[in-house]
């Protein structure tokens, strides 16, 4: 990581604990396959995420996570739905 890379910041809403236990995965499983996938860190504390990387692939992490938060609502995310996304 470059060291002079502001972190990208975001919250989503609403905060519902179930659904952000889906969203995250078991021990973060879902968000381990998105950081290997675009190549940068997330970091989260409830409904606040933390990413560290270049502008457009911490762009592209909060768009796939608002996504995938709002399938939340209706679907129970699996490692291979993520990955699909």
């Amino acid at each position: 990581m470059n060291a002079s890379q502001e972190p990208h910041r975001f919250t989503l809403e609403p905060f519902e604990a179930r659904r952000f236990a889906n969203l995250c995965g078991q021990f973060d499983e879902h968000l381990r396959l998105i950081e290997e996938r675009l190549g940068l860190e997330i970091r989260n504390r409830g409904n606040q995420f933390e990413m560290l990387g270049s502008a457009d692939k911490t762009q592209a992490a909060e768009t796939l996570l608002r996504k995938l938060y709002r399938e939340t609502k209706a679907t129970e995310l699996s490692p291979d739905l993520v990955h699909l996304y």
